[in-house]
C-alpha cells in the first residue's frame, strides 16, 4: 500500500483595517468624515450646507508627508 502525504501552504489572509468617523451637526446633517487605517489615513472631508440644508461644499485634506 502506497501513502501519499501532501503539503498545502495557503497564505495567511490579510485584512484590511479602515475605521470611519462620521460627525453630524445639530440638525443631523452630515459635517465631517474622518478616515484611519490603509491607504485612507488621516483624509479628512469637511462638509458645508446651504440654507435648504443640501450639501453645498465639500473639503479633502490629505496628511501631511
Amino acid at each position: 500500500m502506497l501513502a501519499t502525504v501532501a503539503a498545502v501552504a495557503l497564505p495567511a489572509l490579510a485584512y484590511a483595517t479602515e475605521t470611519i468617523k462620521y460627525t453630524y451637526d445639530a440638525k443631523g446633517r452630515l459635517v465631517k468624515v474622518e478616515r484611519s487605517g490603509t491607504v485612507n489615513n488621516g483624509v479628512k472631508a469637511d462638509y458645508t450646507h446651504d440654507k435648504a440644508n443640501n450639501r453645498a461644499t465639500v473639503t479633502v485634506t490629505k496628511p501631511a508627508g
